[in-house]
């Protein structure tokens, strides 16, 4: 009953092929966002894995529900497709499509495009809370989940310095006060060469910690398709450097994306006077929203317990389906 319901609704959504321009300005409306879903980010996955983009608003009427972007590749005559963090809501109010009906239609017309031929293969992680509902919808379309729900947190860049200042959890803002009286000298690596210099910096200690994480030239593919959106920060004491954080703008959001550290850093607090002016120089772009790039409890305990130091809001979403 549920998956005839939701043919006869689809069946209504028209799919519009989008230039970027058009693309940016209703990304960027969306408010909260997943990087995934850029369109710089799309074209760095292009270049670099060789992949085709489709990307598409899909519509009732004149009305736009949903932003999609979708990755394909063909091995030996079967399609395989990528998902990743989609589609991007624009149904109101935020926070929960599955609320209005028009969220399942979406969903629906998704499975159907992407799995309309028999070798055709969809992966993906959508950008819908875990809770039963989704991976109810989810089943009824014809997806079973491989990987348990991606989980992150979202800090609202629209507080006052004052009010962001208050919700960091107490360690977390005395580590911040502690490095405020290091001396530590924070710069924004505005030139080229010092984001060329950064990026090297943190693959060599992405390379000697054995971490996952996006390689450097991965990144740098991202500034290639948008200059306004990475922004590198460095933290030196003396003439050395010490510490780097790398956040990637998109939209109105922003996600925390790489970072290294030196002994000296580590112990001077390096990284959470780095991120407080980050997030200050986000603010003064007009970034509304900071995702903190993944909370990872098992292999990464500390990094996770860095990142809700900040008082963002958790959220999980329902996984990765096939």
């Amino acid at each position: 009953m549920l998956a005839a319901s939701l043919d006869d609704i689809g069946d209504d959504l028209t799919w519009q092929p989008a230039a970027r321009e058009a693309w940016d300005e209703l990304y960027r409306r969306a408010g909260r966002s997943g990087l995934e879903q850029s369109w710089a980010y799309g074209e760095a996955v292009a270049g670099q894995h060789n992949y085709t983009m489709e990307r598409h608003v899909i519509a009732a009427g004149s009305t736009p529900l949903a932003l999609v972007q979708a990755y394909r590749k063909t091995y030996w005559h079967i399609g395989v497709t990528r998902i990743l963090r989609g589609p991007v809501w624009l149904i109101e109010p935020p926070g929960d499509p599955l609320g209005d009906p028009r969220g399942a239609a979406v969903c629906a017309a998704i499975a159907r495009r992407y799995r309309g031929r028999r070798l055709d293969f969809l992966s993906w992680l959508p950008e819908l809370p875990d809770d039963p509902r989704s991976e109810a919808l989810l089943n009824a379309l014809g997806f079973r989940r491989v990987v348990t729900g991606y989980a992150s947190a979202w800090l609202d860049l629209r507080q006052s310095p004052e009010a962001l200042l208050a919700g960091l959890q107490g360690k977390w803002r005395a580590a911040l006060h502690k490095a405020e009286r290091e001396g530590l000298a924070i710069s924004l690596d505005g030139k080229a060469r010092q984001k060329q210099a950064a990026l090297l910096l943190y693959d060599t200690f992405r390379r000697k910690k054995r971490f996952v994480g996006p390689p450097g030239d991965f990144i740098a593919a991202i500034d290639a398709a948008d200059g306004k959106a990475l922004l590198s920060l460095s933290a030196r004491q003396g003439d050395k450097l010490v510490a780097g954080v790398i956040l990637l703008r998109h939209g109105a959001s922003a996600t925390y994306m790489a970072s290294w550290t030196s002994g000296v850093g580590r112990a001077g607090q390096a990284h959470n006077l780095l991120l407080w002016h980050g997030i200050e120089e986000l603010r003064k772009s007009g970034i509304q929203w900071l995702d903190l790039g993944g909370l990872n409890t098992e292999s990464q305990r500390g990094l996770a317990r860095f990142k809700l130091g900040l008082g963002g809001e958790v959220f999980t979403l329902t996984g990765s389906y096939l």
